[in-house]
């Protein structure tokens, strides 16, 4: 259907070249032709174009100014510049002035125009994903801004943890300035696919919080088997994993024991244990979860391998989870304070023991132990 086609805008003063154009990509793309470089300003004021392919050599400015001015006012618009292969000098002032994304030699090979423009309208898409993305973090924020003290504090919170997916997508957007081959765009997309992903994981685990705080609040009680949550919690967290091929070993003689609780929360509390857990764990290394029951209060246990650790953060998760705190710390991470205020919701605590070997343990410790399956 037209209106799928994406917009391409061709400039040339030359009326036999935007008919030879127009014959030869009519059926690829949503064409606009016109003849003078002061057209495409208006033109591009007035309508959404994807892509501008714009001719050297014209009479009142060159192809090069007018990318100039095009990069300027319309950065996100793929530029190109249709010149000849021997004028070299001119491509390297194009770069340099006009921010081109590529320059189409003369005379003009259809299939290497196409293949071209349908790589830089990949680029353009996931720049204006990006910019939707960004402005609905934006309108997210506004609304928790309106809310109590605790919800300004995981505010700034959730800016600290979202902070490194973002630069890694506004890095990658960088590098899509220059012309990159078909496996390197799709490594890019993988990047801020995962990115997006961790958005989402802090999104979620803000709105949690936000429930579990809310004035009202009742836990649904039901009897939940522990190993099935952490069955959920490995499925969860599975590919995360294995993008460092870590291994999730798990004791296969966990406790057949229920408690009471409410399980997808009890799930998102082994999920952002084990997301910790990940953190201090070398890549293609194990995490370990296994169960155990201590005078009648059933521990489900994460064990990771003690990197990434420094004396002070040993400290800090010592004191606070040992302790019994019900003061939430944020600056131990999002995950971690609301696995503390699932368990504290559910009765029990989280606990935090250093082994010899200076690796970590996270421990969900409940009130007592249910009747069994």
């Amino acid at each position: 259907m037209a209106q799928d086609k994406p917009t391409v805008l061709y400039v040339d003063d030359v009326p036999i070249n935007l008919k030879l154009f127009e014959a030869t990509f009519r059926n690829d793309f949503n064409l606009i032709l016109a003849q003078y470089p002061k057209e495409v300003l208006k033109i591009l004021e007035e309508k959404e174009v994807q892509v501008l392919v714009s001719d050297q050599r014209m009479p009142e400015m060159t192809g090069t100014e007018l990318l100039a001015i095009v990069a300027e006012k319309f950065p996100d618009i793929r530029r190109y510049l249709l010149t000849a292969y021997s004028d070299m000098e001119t491509v390297i002032e194009a770069v340099n002035k006009g921010g081109i994304h590529g320059y189409i030699n003369k005379p003009m090979q259809p299939d290497e125009i196409r293949q071209s423009i349908n790589g830089s309208l990949e680029v353009y898409h996931l720049r204006k994903k990006n910019r939707q993305m960004m402005a609905e973090l934006e309108h997210m924020n506004e609304e928790l801004l309106n809310m109590d003290r605790l919800k300004s504090e995981i505010i700034h919170s959730i800016s600290n943890e979202i902070s490194t997916p973002l630069n890694r997508i506004m890095g990658t957007l960088h590098l899509l300035k220059n012309k990159i081959k078909g496996d390197e765009l799709s490594e890019v997309v993988n990047i801020l696919d995962n990115s997006v992903f961790k958005l989402e994981q802090f999104s979620l685990l803000a709105k949690q919080i936000s429930v579990l705080k809310s004035p009202g609040f009742e836990l649904k009680q039901s009897k939940v088997s522990l190993k099935q949550v952490i069955q959920f919690s490995a499925i969860e967290t599975s590919e995360e994993l294995k993008e460092q091929e870590i291994t999730l070993e798990r004791d296969l003689n966990v406790s057949e024991d229920n408690v009471n609780g409410d399980s997808a929360l009890l799930v998102s509390c082994l999920v952002s244990m084990i997301q910790f857990a990940k953190e201090h764990t070398e890549e293609g290394g194990e995490i370990v979860v296994d169960t155990s029951v201590d005078e009648g209060r059933l521990t489900c246990s994460v064990k990771d391998q003690g990197v990434n650790y420094s004396d002070a953060l040993f400290d800090i998760l010592s004191n606070h989870f040992s302790q019994g705190e019900s003061a939430l710390n944020l600056s131990m991470g999002i995950g971690l304070a609301l696995s503390q205020m699932i368990m504290d919701t559910h009765g029990g605590m989280v606990v935090f023991e250093k082994s010899e070997k200076n690796q970590g343990c996270l421990k969900m410790i409940f009130p007592a132990v249910a009747q069994s399956i």
